[in-house]
Order: structure tokens, then sequence, then C-alpha cells
């Protein structure tokens, strides 16, 4: 098992073009969903999916390239984002429902009939959320699908869930620093996290699965 970390630090230096103009392209699409539906409901959710999934793909493909092959760039970030928004799309439709869904339910939850299904989709959209940090590198670059991609990276979030959280725990700091200081750190955020969920993945997941990688 190799440890990919060691690159992904490096890229924050190296790689600093491309996490910038992924900063600008994620949180436009975020800053889209909010102009046309403010709030946390299940149709801003699922436009999230809509609008952000296709860039997150794009630039989870260049960090994956970056952790594994040193080789980044904005040209390849365009290059990935036109390539693999239809797979970005398939991956984020799933914790996207799940969590509108719950998110629904719990807009339900006043008799204690709805806490089942409440507890229920809300267990299942956490967890599609933790599997997803995984899905999107394992969709885009090693050509999982369907029940594999899914059941793999949720076994990945079981080996290892210090890649999940640390992702999570670096985003909700992002956002932190985003609203209690300026909304711009914002735009620092997601090249760092789509790079520590990149070296994450493939620190755990053996690379000699990895058939796309030899095409």
């Amino acid at each position: 098992m190799t440890d990919r970390l060691p690159a992904a630090l490096r890229a924050l230096w190296h790689e600093l073009p491309l996490l910038a103009v992924s900063g600008v392209l994620v949180c436009t699409a975020f800053a889209a969903v909010v102009a046309v539906l403010p709030g946390m409901g299940p149709f801003a959710i699922l436009l999230s999916v809509l609008l952000v999934s296709p860039v997150w793909a794009g630039l989870v493909a260049s960090t994956d390239s970056v952790v594994l092959r040193d080789a980044g760039g904005v040209a390849l970030l365009f290059r990935n984002i036109r390539r693999y928004w239809r797979h970005g799309l398939a991956v984020g439709i799933v914790p996207g429902v799940l969590a509108a869904v719950a998110l629904v339910n719990w807009s339900l939850a006043g008799s204690t009939v709805m806490l089942v299904p409440l507890g229920i989709s809300g267990c299942a959209s956490v967890l599609a959320v933790l599997a997803s940090f995984s899905a999107f590198s394992l969709r885009v670059t090693a050509g999982l699908r369907g029940k594999e991609l899914w059941l793999t990276a949720l076994t990945l979030v079981a080996r290892s869930p210090w890649i999940p959280l640390g992702v999570v725990s670096v985003v909700v700091v992002a956002m932190l620093l985003g609203v209690s200081v300026a909304a711009s750190l914002l735009l620092l955020a997601p090249g760092p996290v789509a790079l520590l969920a990149s070296a994450g993945t493939w620190t755990v997941y053996r690379t000699e699965n990895l058939h796309a990688l030899h095409r």
C-alpha cells in the first residue's frame, strides 16, 4: 500500500493554478444554487447535484492524476470536466437523492411513525455522503460502476473511516473560516479537499487493481 499523502501535500504548492481555478469553478456552481434556491431544502440539494457534481468529477479526476502520476494543470482540469461530467452526475445523484429524501422525512417527522423512515434515510444519506468522497475517484479513474462502485466505496469507508472523516473535517473548518473570517477563503477549500480525498482513496485502494490507469 503506497502512501499518496506526500504527493498531495506537494501539490498544494506545485499545483496552485489548478487549485485556484477549481476553487472558483466549484464555488461559482454553489453560488448559482444559492442564488436560485437559497437554504438547505430538498430541491436545493438536487440542484447542487446538477451543477456541482460535474465540476467535482473533473476536479477529482485531475487530483487523482496528480497523486498517482504527478500530472496536473488547468488544461487537464477543463479536459476532465468535459470528459467526466456525466460520471459526476451519476455519482452525485445517489447521495443527493438520499439527502433530499431525508430532509423531506425530517419535515414530516411530527408523528412517531415518521421517525422510522427518517432514521433509515438519514443513516443511508450519511453513509452515501461518506462513501462519495471515494466514489468519484473510483468512477472516473478506476472505471467502476453501479453496485460494484458503491460497495467498493463503502468498503473503503469501513476499512479506513479516517479518510471521509478527515475530508469532512476540512470542509467544516473551511466553512467556519468562510463564515467567520472571509467568504473568499471558501475559494481555497475545493482543491485541497479533492486532493485529500484522492490521496486517501488511492492509499487504501490497491493500485494494482486500477485497470483504467493502463489505458
